[in-house]
């Protein structure tokens, strides 16, 4: 298997969400449960990248700003990966469209390197 551009074999980073398409919500060893996207809502995989010491400052009052503008626009942040030194972020959305996610960001004033949906979990039991 090959390593994405992102340092990450993406199947690899796929198999760390612990949701199926089906409805029920396993959890792996260690990981929580997340619904799935409600109807009509789409997920998304979103790829960040963030100079050194960016996030040091993102506090539940930044959280909770970045939600209530993410609603706005029919996004919801359902949770974030992020490398060792914290410049790169593999963020878990859900939205109607890329379009939205990509509006919720601008708005957010949040970089977006790319944008994947995710239809499909991989489960490795």
């Amino acid at each position: 298997m090959t390593s994405s551009t992102y340092g990450l074999p993406l199947l690899a980073v796929l198999a760390l969400l612990p949701t199926n398409l089906a409805g029920s919500t396993p959890t792996a060893e260690g990981a929580p449960a997340v619904a799935v996207p409600a109807a009509g809502l789409h997920r998304f995989m979103i790829v960040r990248t963030f100079p050194a010491g960016a996030l040091a400052g993102l506090d539940a009052a930044g959280k909770k700003a970045v939600n209530a503008c993410n609603a706005t626009h029919g996004v919801t942040w359902v949770h974030s990966y992020a490398n060792a030194d914290k410049t790169k972020t593999f963020c878990i959305y859900d939205g109607p469209s890329e379009k939205a996610i990509r509006d919720a960001a601008a708005a957010n004033k949040i970089p977006v390197d790319d944008i994947i949906e995710i239809p499909v979990v991989l489960i490795p039991k």
